[in-house]
């Protein structure tokens, strides 16, 4: 089972409601037949006619449902389940044949967060949205809306139509000198298609998020819409940006001019740059990067992946790029962090770079660069970290360079920071629109696939026995 499958049955709900069988007790390879599951659940006061079974799923498959009593329990299908300890068990005891008091008491976002399990949110709310308080059904909905990452098309229309009607007055975003909103959504391979969607942002940046996590990145969608056209709007980069729009309302959007992270497409542009990655991402192993983790950002996996996308962008964007341009790009990408000591920003970070990358004479093996070209190289490190206008005009104040020289260093200097800030997709903190290079601008989905992929494995595999992509 993929850990993209995995994710989609733990953040999904459930598409079918069928029986649990004795054909899929025995298509789960389980000791267990159905009178001993009705035996057990009957000394409890329960009923086996309340489990439900999804036979699509492959562990989050099966759940006791009593929807009048509000009383959910997700259900492994092993002896266990015959266990007088069993969770479902101890509530059901508890209870003594009542419902669960939230659902008594009508306390609903109580009831959703603690009572019914996220795959069966929809299912039970479907049933009894119109118990619920006009002026609560909607943020009911919301809340259950936001918990659920792939709601696999079960919002009934009817259900979406009643619950936008009695939805609070929003306050709307800012719009264009036009009147119109502009709004983004991002896509993968499992996102329903634009013109189905409800769940838009107002920025690129959190739209690129949702690509690259919903499945391999297909598309950013950009659409303009009128105020009208908007259910509800939740402002902040950590709210998501969420716009929700009003079902069938979209027809008309564009998608960006990004190249799809698909096995389509993700072959033909890594196959030309593979094999200097093996060789030159061996050497940054010997560097002294350390491993990353969720408190430290720029690690080795960062500068791999900053190699990989250099290298992409050389055999693929169609640029003029010479052999020496090569590496001088593999020079930077290795060596553009030495000098940093935190994930903290820090503009000083390139020139420390630099001071180590002299005191401890590091070269890189196999690039014959002459010395211009090292100066180039370690300019590029140096300002890297610092706005285009400085590393610019750094760039364009030496004095042994044509003009020609110096207006094509700057294209380099515009890639380099273009590959390094595209591997900000892996803390949610790119902003693809401030990207310098046209085929830049088309690796956001690509960067964003990098991050599942076995970066340093990849090293370590026979290369020579013939595999391939």
């Amino acid at each position: 089972m993929s850990n993209l499958s995995y994710y989609k049955e733990v953040q999904g709900v459930m598409t079918r409601f069928e029986p649990l069988t004795a054909a899929a007790l025995e298509k789960a390879s389980v000791d267990l037949t159905i009178a001993e599951i009705q035996t057990a659940l009957e000394q409890h006061g329960l009923d086996f006619k309340y489990i439900v079974h999804d036979p699509s799923r492959s562990l989050l498959s099966t759940y006791y449902a009593d929807y009048g009593r509000g009383l959910y329990m997700e259900l492994y299908l092993h002896r266990n389940i015959l266990d007088k300890q069993f969770p479902l068990y101890q509530v059901a005891d508890e209870l003594k044949g009542a419902a669960v008091p939230e659902l008594t008491a009508g306390a609903w976002k109580s009831y959703y967060t603690k009572r019914v399990p996220l795959a069966m949110q929809i299912y039970d709310f479907q049933r009894r949205y119109r118990d619920i308080p006009t002026d609560e059904v909607f943020l009911v909905w919301h809340d259950i809306y936001k918990r659920i990452d792939y709601s696999n098309r079960m919002w009934p229309a009817e259900v979406l139509e009643y619950v936008f009607s009695h939805a609070p007055v929003p306050e709307y975003p800012e719009s264009d000198a036009d009147g119109l909103i502009t709004i983004y959504r991002g896509m993968g391979e499992l996102s329903a298609p634009p013109e189905e969607a409800i769940s838009w942002s107002t920025h690129p940046g959190n739209a690129l998020w949702f690509a690259i996590h919903s499945g391999r990145g297909t598309h950013i969608a950009v659409a303009r819409i009128q105020p009208k056209q908007i259910v509800w709007y939740t402002d902040k980069f950590y709210n998501e940006n969420e716009v929700i729009v009003r079902p069938g309302t979209i027809s008309e959007y564009r998608y960006e001019d990004m190249i799809p992270a698909t096995e389509a497409h993700m072959p033909a542009i890594l196959a030309p740059a593979i094999m200097n990655y093996v060789s030159y991402g061996k050497q940054a192993k010997k560097l002294g990067y350390q491993e990353e983790n969720i408190f430290h950002y720029h690690g080795l996996k960062h500068i791999l992946r900053v190699l990989l996308l250099a290298l992409i962008y050389y055999y693929n964007a169609g640029d003029a790029l010479s052999e020496a341009d090569r590496q001088i790009l593999i020079y930077f990408s290795l060596l553009h962090d030495i000098g940093r000591v935190d994930d903290s920003k820090d503009d000083a970070h390139g020139e420390r770079s630099v001071s180590l990358i002299h005191s401890k004479g590091l070269r890189i093996k196999d690039l014959r660069m002459c010395k211009k070209d090292y100066r180039i190289a370690e300019l590029l490190i140096q300002y890297h970290c610092r706005d285009d206008a400085e590393g610019e005009a750094a760039i364009r104040a030496i004095p042994s360079l044509s003009q020609r020289e110096k207006e094509h260093t700057v294209h380099l200097y515009h890639i380099c920071k273009d590959v390094d800030g595209l591997d900000r997709v892996r803390f949610n903190g790119l902003d693809y629109r401030q990207l310098r290079t046209d085929y830049g601008r088309k690796l956001p989905l690509v960067a964003g696939a990098l991050l599942n992929e076995p970066i340093v494995q990849v090293l370590d595999m026979d290369w020579g026995s013939g595999i391939t992509l």
